[in-house]
């Protein structure tokens, strides 16, 4: 019996050893299949299924549909006896035949990503890191691409996030090992899933200038504003536009890719005037100590005790004499 394989992110696709199913399947095949693959080990009720795969029709009618599609199931995965087919039956339930060889994205990509959440801020080993990065080849777009019906919008927006946070960390990761080049690759993985994810422009933005690319840093800012009003209608953060301000002042730590404290730099108009208040009142302080000195000061009672040079008399000579 021939593995199948397939892959549900992204456009669904199934194939049977490295090619395509002889007969293509249906959409709601591909709806139902990716339905059951979503609960690996468990039945799902077929009259739940099929009221969610055929929400406006009547219970007859949606029952008819979902033999149909079994059927349609059995004949493109080729597979006529009831022990080897992919989905089977048990009483009102329907589920994968754990029986049958079967190779799918999903529990990969899901594995690795919990295997980078475990990990926390840790070292990755070099196996570890390829194995991450091989699960994030897995995800070629969205679960089950073309799909808007109700029940794939969540746990789509699910694997989106999880696939961020594996993305993130592998970004993080690289940058750790110094390969900013490949951080920078990956953290642009991460903004085209999400653009308006601003932490990760920040990223970039630091990424950019640390290789010295001060273009493509202010260019990132400019991106990071136009998704953030695009998607969310929001300003960015006081700490990207900071950020993006030390770049363009130049005043990056460029071993570190981080922007000095405020004030460090080019200061803004509070830091100016905090500055300027308290200049004034070291200056209102360092008079009212001189005149604490003067008044506390003998009476002079001669030219030379006031400090004043005495006028030149005729028999003394003058300076350059």
């Amino acid at each position: 019996m021939t593995a199948l394989t397939v892959r549900l992110l992204g456009p669904f696709r199934a194939l049977r050893g490295d090619r395509p199913l002889p007969s293509p399947m249906l959409h709601k095949a591909q709806d139902l299949l990716t339905m059951l693959f979503l609960a690996p080990g468990h039945a799902l009720l077929r009259e739940s299924a099929a009221e969610s795969l055929w929400p406006d029709t009547d219970a007859e009618t949606s029952r008819k549909a979902m033999r149909q599609t079994l059927w349609q199931i059995h004949h493109a995965t080729e597979e006529p006896m009831a022990q080897d087919r992919l989905v089977i039956c048990d009483g009102d339930g329907l589920m994968i035949n754990p029986e049958r060889p079967v190779s799918v994205d999903l529990p990969v990509f899901v594995g690795a990503v919990r295997e980078a959440q475990d990990t926390g801020g840790r070292v990755l080993t070099d196996d570890r890191l390829i194995r991450l990065c091989t699960a994030a080849d897995l995800y070629r777009g969205p679960l089950h691409a073309g799909c808007y019906d109700d029940w794939c919008l969540i746990p789509r927006a699910r694997l989106e996030d999880r696939c961020l946070t594996l993305l993130d960390r592998i970004s993080r990761e690289r940058e750790r090992r110094g390969d900013l080049d490949g951080a920078i690759a990956w953290t642009q993985r991460l903004l085209e899933i999400e653009p308006a994810h601003e932490r990760s422009h920040r990223r970039l933005m630091r990424l950019f200038s640390r290789v010295g690319d001060r273009t493509g840093a202010l260019r990132q800012l400019a991106e990071c504003r136009a998704a953030l009003a695009r998607d969310l209608g929001v300003h960015p953060e006081a700490s990207t536009e900071d950020l993006g301000a030390a770049i363009l002042a130049d005043r990056m730590d460029h071993d570190s890719g981080r922007a000095p404290l405020a004030g460090a730099g080019i200061p803004d108009a509070d830091t100016e005037l905090t500055l300027l208040r308290l200049e004034v009142a070291a200056l209102r302080q360092s008079i009212e100590c001189i005149g604490e000195q003067l008044r506390d000061a003998p009476v002079p009672t001669s030219g030379a005790d006031l400090g004043v040079v005495p006028p030149l008399t005729s028999h003394q000579p003058g300076p350059g004499w």
